[in-house]
């Protein structure tokens, strides 16, 4: 149980890093086809996803006739697609189901889809996890079912906005220091944006470039040392990362079985709001 509870949090991970999969939906006009789409995504903090398409999409016009629904994704800069981790997530899609707060989400992680909101009528579906097919490597082949895909999601969307605020107002330097060791490259704390936050780690926006003479910006993912559970909380988590950005050194990435224990009770860092 605790090889496979290292597993579904590698499958999470996987999903929490990257941010376009192929969507395959149930063709119209060749029954019994499956019919891909390359679609962005995000991952809820229950671990659903969230894709945002238009109406005069033919997979839009697949997922309002025939809601069942696969995304297959894979880490696309391993040279060796086959030799890496990949996963398959089948749900049940349903237009127009996705509150604000996710919404909005969506779009600090994708800030380009801000120029389609009043083209094309583009609308959020949401995808409801039923099972998960996940291949780590070669012998690393698991099924989860939505109990245990679910099971390992701590959900801190109570606590993820005052968390975000309270990095921006008062630990700026330590986000900064973060961000700005995963790109090798220095980034100033007024620069830095913590986007979203997961029990997996957080996103992040800041300009693309040193210079960034085209205003164009970058948005990444930072994951934790270890997932957020009711025993490892946030702030001890980030605290962890600021760590071993100082020293220059990397926290060694590791799964918890007690991830997805759904407690009531997390260490939290300082209650406020902001949406990014």
């Amino acid at each position: 149980m605790r090889q496979k509870s290292y597993h579904i949090h590698q499958a999470a991970l996987l999903m929490r890093t990257q941010h376009t999969g192929v969507l395959s939906t149930h063709s119209l006009s060749m029954q019994g086809y499956p019919f891909g789409s390359v679609m962005p995504f995000l991952m809820t903090q229950s671990g659903d996803l969230i894709v945002y398409a238009s109406d005069i999409a033919q997979h839009s016009r697949n997922m309002k006739q025939h809601n069942k629904v696969s995304l297959c994704v894979y880490d696309n800069q391993q040279s060796d697609s086959q030799a890496s981790a990949r996963i398959t997530i089948l749900g049940t899609s349903e237009v127009d189901a996705v509150n604000a707060e996710l919404q909005a989400q969506y779009m600090a992680v994708f800030p380009q889809a801000k120029a389609y909101v009043e083209a094309h009528d583009f609308r959020f579906y949401i995808i409801s996890t039923q099972r998960v097919r996940y291949i780590g490597g070669f012998g690393e082949i698991y099924w989860f079912s939505q109990d245990e895909w679910q099971s390992h999601m701590f959900d801190l969307a109570s606590s993820a906005p005052g968390a975000i605020e309270h990095m921006h107002e008062d630990h700026g330097d330590a986000l900064a220091l973060i961000v700005a060791k995963q790109l090798k490259r220095p980034i100033s704390k007024d620069s830095v944006t913590m986007l979203t936050c997961f029990s997996h780690g957080f996103h992040y926006a800041c300009p693309a470039q040193e210079t960034n003479a085209d205003k164009s910006v970058h948005v990444g993912f930072i994951p934790f040392s270890q997932p957020i559970s009711k025993d490892h909380g946030l702030r001890h988590a980030m605290v962890i990362l600021t760590k071993h950005a100082r020293t220059d050194s990397t926290p060694e990435i590791q799964s918890d079985d007690s991830a997805g224990d759904k407690a009531q009770n997390i260490q939290q860092l300082t209650p406020t709001t902001k949406v990014v």
